[in-house]
């Protein structure tokens, strides 16, 4: 009877938005909105996944249907944020890497990253982490590397493995399906010697985040284009990156990557065709749309009168304050619009710790003005007058057991107070920033979204699984920020010298 194979698996989960003001240390990683736990070592790793909808989740499963030996080591997950300090990558990674060689050997290895870290040293976290452990396991060792969709997908990622697998989906609903993918990879190439031919091909261009959503065109032509490829004999698994348009890193940008069962040519090809098709569509698939802040809120005051009582909120997409994105939580150009045009059935947070400490000294029930919101840097607005009563204070921590976006289930959004304010919207003030990507973070307030008129969610596509089953229509909001749906408004420095929009006469070269 063969031996039961020994499969580790260890991460270092991060989308780095280089643009944010507020930078990624480990004092970033004592709590986490993601997640109760940000840094879980061994049986945590393991007990905090079992039961939700992550990437872990489709290991442990995976695990049992395979009868392999699962080996949790460490899985460091924060929520996105500014540039990754060195502290961090030394004290974790180097904590990842020493388990990894001190409770070896292993016949396997699962990384369970994110793929868009930056960090001081390294503007390829991803790519890094993943050739310090071949360094460590040796080439006979299989490597897969699951990935978020919003992967900016290196060379080195694919050089330093044997297989990267990305989720499909955005809203990212299939970390669990996918997560079985890899397993079954690592595991064939660990029982029968056997490696694919691998090739990415990157054409150099950006995916709005406006186009990324995966059910609607023309990204859904990009992921229909995989599907194609997937079901051709021979291959053996692929994936496509969408990037994350907020790193300024050489790898901004979409990727397409084939694993064939023996050929480097055929895979090649059909990267090749992917790519080639969604160069085509590049204009489509970069294109920021959407109402300004004042047209938003004006049309869904608007629409909430001409509405009926009953089919559910005007849920506003903030763009700019993209808290899954790595933006600031504290945006305040919706919430002014709110009060300017008299919005009263209104309901949104916003991270203001001020404003919180201001209602724990004042306690419930006590009627309050503060100065809430556009704290954090000149990107997110002005500070925003708010006279009202504290209805609720909250330890800020909820779960969700449904469909969430990327499978996450525990989160904290830290000490967070109601305020029903005299201007019209009630706002949930949070102390810690975490994505509006569940409606539970209200109903744990004892407010219902679905009662309200207009909704604001922090976020473009994450929000979607959340809200849209209640939404009587969603209205995606292109506000300034830390996210902004318009590139030219940043600064870029490492990106390819022709990026196509940076650049409206790219063009595409294969690698």
């Amino acid at each position: 009877m063969p031996k039961k194979l020994r499969i580790a698996t260890l991460g270092i989960h991060h989308e780095t938005n280089t643009f944010a003001s507020n930078p990624t240390t480990m004092d970033s990683f004592k709590v986490s909105g993601m997640q109760t736990y940000a840094v879980q070592r061994g049986q945590q790793y393991y007990d905090m996944h079992e039961r939700s909808s992550t990437s872990m989740a489709g290991f442990i499963q995976a695990s049992k249907r395979l009868d392999f030996e699962l080996v949790p080591l460490i899985f460091a997950a924060t929520d996105p944020a500014g540039t990754i300090s060195k502290e961090v990558f030394d004290t974790l990674g180097g904590e990842a890497l020493e388990m990894l060689r001190d409770q070896g050997p292993f016949d396997g290895v699962l990384l369970n990253q994110m793929g868009a870290a930056v960090s001081e040293e390294y503007p390829d976290m991803d790519g890094e982490l993943a050739r310090r452990v071949r360094e460590i396991v040796g080439t006979d060792v299989p490597v897969a590397m699951t990935l978020d969709l919003h992967a900016n997908v290196s060379q080195q990622m694919a050089d330093e493995t044997d297989a990267l697998v990305i989720y499909k989906t955005n809203p990212h609903t299939d970390a669990v399906p996918r997560a079985h993918d890899a397993c079954d990879l690592v595991v064939r190439m660990a029982r029968e010697n056997w490696r694919p031919a691998k090739w990415l091909e990157q054409p150099p261009m950006v995916v709005g985040i406006f186009q990324h959503d995966t059910r609607d065109m023309p990204m859904k032509a990009v992921i229909d284009d995989l599907e194609t490829v997937l079901a051709q004999p021979g291959i053996v698994g692929g994936s496509i990156g969408e990037g994350y348009p907020w790193s300024d890193v050489y790898e901004n940008g979409l990727a397409c990557y084939v694993l064939h069962e023996d050929s480097i040519k055929e895979a090649k090809k059909a990267a090749r065709w992917i790519a080639d098709r969604a160069w085509a569509n590049r204009k489509e698939l970069y294109e920021p749309v959407g109402p300004t802040p004042s047209e938003a809120v004006e049309y869904a005051l608007k629409q909430a009168a001409a509405k009926p009582d009953d089919s559910g909120p005007i849920v506003l997409l903030d763009v700019g304050d993209n808290i899954g994105a790595g933006s600031s939580g504290d945006s305040t150009f919706l919430l002014a619009e709110a009060v300017k045009q008299g919005a009263n059935s209104w309901l949104q947070t916003v991270r203001d710790t001020e404003a919180v400490d201001t209602c724990l000294r004042a306690g419930i029930g006590s009627t309050v003005t503060v100065e809430v919101g556009g704290k954090t840097d000149s990107l997110h607005g002005t500070p925003v007058e708010l006279t009202g009563r504290i209805t609720r204070i909250s330890d800020g921590r909820f779960e969700d057991t449904g469909t969430v976006h990327a499978g996450w289930r525990f989160f904290d959004g830290g000490t967070t107070a109601v305020i029903e304010s005299e201007e019209g919207p009630t706002v949930a003030l949070v102390s810690t920033r975490v994505g509006n990507m569940s409606r539970e973070q209200f109903y744990s307030l004892g407010y219902r979204p679905d009662d309200f008129d207009i909704v604001v969610a922090k976020g473009v596509v994450s929000p979607r699984p959340a809200y849209q089953p209640i939404a009587h229509e969603m209205v995606t909001v292109n506000t300034p920020g830390a996210t902004s749906a318009d590139m030219s408004t940043f600064d870029y420095k490492r990106v390819r010298d022709s990026l196509y929009p940076l650049d409206i006469n790219a063009e595409f070269e294969h690698g």
